[in-house]
């Protein structure tokens, strides 16, 4: 069934909550992962992901809608992730790499604004530097971003978060790997160190 990209906050919450039944673990765990659908990528992970695929639209991307690829796994209150799709066309590939990064954005906003006073809901976003996956087809739009924002803390309520966002590409198939963390972090698991692992592990092979 296609979803539009409003809706994937909700699909994405769900499928990490499924994911922490059988991938939670006291501490991380990193081994090497070959996502399907994407032969040419290797990725780390700090747990055992699982993977999704749904059908949708993204409101910035004209055209058809795009079939999401979703691997995701949970330590603790920290997910790492990693969406992709293919843009289909060389030339939407800087509008994909754009349509996501917004999406993004206004996915955490509209979660932010649950549960939340209205000082409280913002969402911020800071762009620390260009994302350099080795192998990774070169673009301006290629960025690693810090947002803050809030997530659902149930009851009606919701709590801090910060989300490290990258955003790349290799052909035509566009990616974000992402990692979402409460504020403050938890422990040490969830340390720079482990951010730069997490990114440090992305590579294409050919």
């Amino acid at each position: 069934m296609e979803k539009s990209w409003s809706n994937l906050g909700a699909w994405a919450l769900s499928v990490v909550g499924c994911v922490a039944l059988v991938a939670c673990s006291p501490a991380l765990d990193w081994r090497t992962v070959r996502p399907e659908h994407a032969p040419a990528l290797q990725a780390l992970f700090p747990c055992k992901p699982a993977q999704v695929d749904r059908s949708l639209r993204l409101p910035a991307l004209p055209g058809p809608p795009v079939t999401m690829h979703l691997v995701s796994c949970k330590v603790g209150e920290s997910i790492w992730a990693l969406s992709y799709f293919d843009a289909q066309d060389i030339n939407r590939v800087p509008q994909a790499l754009a349509a996501d990064n917004r999406a993004l954005r206004d996915n955490l906003q509209a979660v932010s604004n649950v549960g939340a006073p209205a000082a409280e809901g913002a969402v911020s976003a800071v762009d620390l530097e260009p994302v350099k996956i080795p192998g990774m087809t070169p673009h301006a739009l290629a960025r690693h971003w810090r947002l803050t924002g809030r997530r659902p803390a149930g009851h009606g309520e919701s709590a801090p978060v910060e989300v490290h966002a990258w955003h790349f590409s290799h052909g035509l198939m566009v990616y974000q790997a992402s990692l979402w963390r409460p504020v403050p972090s938890a422990n040490a698991k969830d340390s720079t160190d482990a951010v730069e692992t997490f990114i440090q592990g992305f590579k294409f092979l050919d």
